[in-house]
């Protein structure tokens, strides 16, 4: 019986090598994206994009000039909104909203795309009875809408990489200062 299941195991593994089956998260990815700079990132999205990294044989660089491609952050937002509320007056389901807008630059601070941006939402049933099952819900939640958004991000640098914008492609990092100046004022 136990012979058996080894052959049945070994010819399992075997197939599933043949036809390319990789772990998850681990792509392959091209030579001018196994170092990229990301800057302006959460830390939780950081922890994401180098676990994606690492996973795919790739790593994160501390200096621009070390990447193939610069990622810049600009605005990064997770909200959670109520959905509905309960007889108790306690929320009853509610939604969690992460925005990610943000724009690839080569190494010498050339735009390589425009502006672009990841909006994710994810909704879940707030069970009173349960609290503590209620707030690991919404980490697990929030750790998928991370992974999630960092593998979004490798796949647009991917697009970015080899497909280049057609003609002059703007810098909106400027313009999202002057946003924040005349909101600050």
């Amino acid at each position: 019986m136990k012979q058996s299941y080894r052959i049945v195991l070994i010819s399992i593994l075997l197939c599933l090598s043949a036809c390319g089956y990789h772990l998850r998260g681990s792509i392959d990815m091209p030579e001018s994206l196994k170092a990229v700079y990301v800057g302006g990132a959460s830390t939780a999205l950081q922890n994401e994009m180098t676990a994606f990294m690492r996973a795919s044989k790739g790593k994160i660089v501390t200096t621009p000039s070390e990447s193939g491609i610069v990622i810049k952050i600009l605005k990064e937002d997770l909200r959670t909104r109520v959905l509905s509320i309960g007889t108790t007056g306690k929320s009853a389901e509610s939604e969690l909203v992460y925005y990610l807008r943000f724009q690839f630059f080569d190494k010498q601070d050339n735009p390589l795309k425009d502006l672009q941006t990841i909006e994710l939402a994810r909704e879940y049933f707030n069970d009173q009875t349960a609290v503590l099952a209620k707030s690991s819900e919404a980490q697990l939640i929030t750790a998928e809408i991370y992974k999630q958004a960092s593998r979004m991000l490798m796949a647009q640098a991917r697009v970015a990489l080899e497909n280049p914008a057609q003609g002059q492609v703007k810098d909106h990092t400027q313009d999202t200062e002057d946003q924040i100046q005349v909101q600050g004022k």
